[in-house]
């Protein structure tokens, strides 16, 4: 078997991509990889197998380790290296990468096959149909208010912003990418972001927010547990919202903890609810009303499309919508 067929094997590359892959591996990455043959070796081990050649063994496994070739783990105080996939190393290239040389075509391609590989990979989201368990095992488990994500900026000893996996990955809408926050532990030595004091994460925030964008993140008990990371997503391009609308679990995962409250009395009939809302919750019913002593298109509420994530109430400029706790 040629050398590009036995790398696609090992690294589980999808087929469709093999004219692409050197946007995605260097050849001697590749020959690492195969020489590595599915074994967790030190860096003396690998080194030998790279014996009688000029390579910089160590300054390679450094650059695959950081491009998310292979993965490392220490064990016994030593540090062993094993292979990574092609799924770890496409989330990291479409952040960090050259990605949008590729063409459309299989950008779009390679967003339909990531997106059921995660289905796979996270396959405990089905639990949460069918028996609703505890959230610690599922990311992006509930869904943020602005001030909820403020007061984990201000509890945050470390914050770090990453562009969006998601949205890199589907480009179905406009909205900003550089919007993810990771927090504290969770940012490691290959996270790859940008470091931002408290007042710049909370200005990224508040213009995420300004953009049209829900927040997520956990665990709910981070108080205790520790901070993780919060996405600012939206329902075109973000993996939850979509797995959570193919897989019937809205209000479960992400969890919904908030409903907004619609009081029509109030309400300037302005539309700006109808335009942020990405489920569809509030909405022109086709009627018109008269306002102020103007003609307008009437608004109308469906709580039961509400994901309870604030965005119409955070713009309401006649306080006719709350975020009501469930």
């Amino acid at each position: 078997m040629a050398i590009l067929e036995r790398f696609m094997a090992v690294f589980q590359v999808p087929e469709f991509v093999k004219p692409y892959l050197h946007h995605f591996v260097t050849e001697q990455e590749m020959e690492l990889v195969i020489k590595m043959k599915n074994r967790s070796l030190t860096a003396a081990e690998i080194a030998a197998l790279f014996e009688g050649t000029s390579l910089d063994v160590d300054r390679l496994l450094e650059q695959a380790y950081q491009r998310f070739v292979v993965d490392k783990e220490q064990k016994g105080g030593v540090i062993y290296y094993s292979a990574g996939d092609f799924y770890a190393r496409l989330d990291h290239q479409c952040k960090f990468g050259n990605y949008y040389v590729l063409p459309q075509k299989i950008r779009q391609q390679l967003d339909k096959w990531c997106f059921e590989e995660y289905l796979k990979r996270h396959n405990y989201f089905k639990e949460v149909v069918e028996n609703d368990p505890d959230y610690e095992n599922c990311h992006n488990d509930l869904i943020l208010l602005v001030s909820e994500v403020e007061e984990m900026i201000d509890a945050a000893e470390k914050i770090m912003v990453m562009p969006c996996n998601c949205k890199m990955l589907a480009d179905n809408c406009d909205r900003p990418r550089d919007v993810c926050l990771f927090f504290d532990n969770h940012i490691t030595d290959r996270s790859g972001g940008r470091y931002l004091t408290k007042e710049e994460a909370r200005d990224l925030l508040h213009m995420a927010d300004q953009k049209g964008l829900m927040h997520t993140g956990g665990p709910n008990n981070w108080r205790e547990q520790g901070l993780t990371a919060v996405c600012s997503c939206c329902a075109d391009c973000c993996y939850p919202f979509r797995a959570a609308e193919q897989l019937g679990t809205k209000g479960k995962w992400p969890k919904s903890r908030y409903i907004a409250k619609y009081d029509p009395e109030k309400c300037r009939l302005c539309g700006r609810c109808t335009k942020r809302c990405h489920f569809g919750a509030f909405y022109y019913d086709g009627t018109e009303v008269e306002k102020s002593g103007k003609i307008k298109k009437n608004v109308a509420f469906n709580p039961d499309l509400c994901w309870g994530c604030g965005l119409c109430a955070n713009t309401c400029p006649s306080d006719a919508i709350t975020m009501q706790k469930l």
